[in-house]
C-alpha cells in the first residue's frame, strides 16, 4: 500500500511540470538560506533506472530494440514502463535523467521509459544553465549532437568520451575521462 501511494504521488508530480516547479522552489529556499550557490560553475548530468513495482528479475526474457518483451511474462500495470538490460539483468521501469549542481543539489529531472538512450535526452536538462557553465556527463551522453548543443548554448564540454568498435580511446581521452569522473561522482551519490 505504501509503495502504491508513493508511485501515485511520483506520477502526479511528473505531470504538468509540477516536479520542476517544486525543484525550483526548493532550490530558491536553499539559496536564500545560504546553503546553495545561486550561479553554480558546473552542471552534472546522469541517468538511473527506476524499477516499477513488481518487476522482478527475469532470466529468460527476450527484449527487442524498442523495449517490447517477447515470450512469457507477467503483465505490468504500468503501460508506459519499458524493459532494459543493465548489468546482465532485465529491468522494467523508467530512466530518470538528473541534473545537479557541483554540490549535488538536484536542479532538473527528466523521466523517460527505461529503454531510452541517454544521448537523446541531454537537451531538456540544459534548459536554464548559464553560459560558461561546464556540463559534466558520463559516456552515455557522448555524441556529436550533444557537443553541438553545448556549443550552441555556450556551455563547456565535460562529457566523457566513449570508445567505439575498432576505435579505442586515445591515452589523452582516457586521462580526460578519469579527470572528469572525479567531478561527475556528485550526481551518483
Amino acid at each position: 500500500l505504501i509503495h502504491y501511494t508513493l508511485c501515485r504521488y511520483r506520477n502526479w508530480l511528473a505531470q504538468d511540470n509540477t516536479l520542476s516547479e517544486l525543484l525550483k522552489l526548493i532550490n530558491c529556499q536553499l539559496t536564500e538560506k545560504g546553503l546553495k550557490i545561486e550561479k553554480a560553475s558546473a552542471a552534472v548530468v546522469d541517468a538511473t533506472i527506476i524499477q516499477t513495482a513488481g518487476s522482478k528479475q527475469r532470466q529468460a526474457i527476450e527484449v527487442d530494440e524498442e523495449g517490447q518483451v517477447g515470450g512469457q511474462t507477467t503483465p505490468s500495470k504500468d503501460k508506459d514502463a519499458r524493459w532494459t538490460k543493465k548489468n546482465g539483468l532485465y529491468k522494467l521501469g523508467y530512466k530518470q535523467h538528473t541534473r545537479t549542481d557541483a554540490e549535488g543539489y538536484i536542479e532538473k529531472l527528466h523521466i523517460t521509459p527505461a529503454n531510452a538512450h541517454e544521448c537523446n535526452h541531454l537537451l531538456p536538462l540544459l534548459e536554464g544553465i548559464a553560459e560558461g557553465t561546464t556540463v559534466y556527463a558520463d559516456k552515455g551522453y557522448d555524441s556529436a549532437e550533444n557537443r553541438q548543443h553545448l556549443e550552441e548554448r555556450q556551455l563547456l564540454d565535460g562529457i566523457m568520451r566513449k570508445a567505439h568498435r575498432n576505435r579505442p580511446l586515445t591515452e589523452v581521452q582516457t586521462k580526460r575521462n578519469r579527470y572528469l569522473s572525479k567531478t561527475h561522482y556528485v550526481v551518483e551519490q
